[in-house]
């Protein structure tokens, strides 16, 4: 066998290596994305909330919004806590019930006019505005809107 010969069986070896390599390389990234789950892509939404007629004067009114989630044949219900205000004289606002410091569930003191923490004692005002305690920053706000047809107050969640 001549140099030449040996060259050219060398050059043929890497090149059917090389194509081999790629076609394992592409079936693999098949196999990776066939065998990985969807993710949903969480797209937020508007959702009923309470009726306009169903708001306390005295304070914030606490709502439970409960939401279905699948994750394959695995369902879940995960259940969000806000507090429902008017905002000015036309207005609504929602702000999350979940204590920024450690995500303890804030409860309205009604004689205190003020939003308690029964974890750690933070206390936020009704705007949602961190007054005292640990809390690092204010309650979490809610895009809410008023359905002009229906009187409900719905939150974008």
């Amino acid at each position: 066998m001549t140099v030449r010969d040996e060259e050219r069986r060398s050059a043929l070896a890497k090149l059917v290596v090389g194509g081999v390599g790629v076609i394992i390389a592409a079936l693999s990234g098949l196999f990776g994305v066939a065998a990985t789950p969807r993710i949903a892509a969480t797209t937020r939404r508007w959702r009923r909330a309470a009726s306009m007629f169903d708001l306390s004067a005295s304070g914030p009114t606490p709502v439970i919004l409960s939401d279905r989630h699948q994750d394959g044949w695995y369902e879940t219900r995960q259940q969000t806590a806000i507090f429902i205000d008017k905002d000015g004289d036309t207005g609504y606002r929602a702000l999350s019930a979940t204590c920024t410091h450690l995500g303890c569930r804030v409860q309205w003191d009604t004689n205190a006019k003020h939003f308690l923490c029964p974890c750690h004692g933070g206390i936020y005002d009704r705007d949602g505005h961190v007054v005292s305690g640990p809390p690092p920053r204010p309650l979490d706000r809610i895009d809410a809107r008023l359905n002009e047809t229906t009187g409900d107050i719905e939150v974008q969640l």
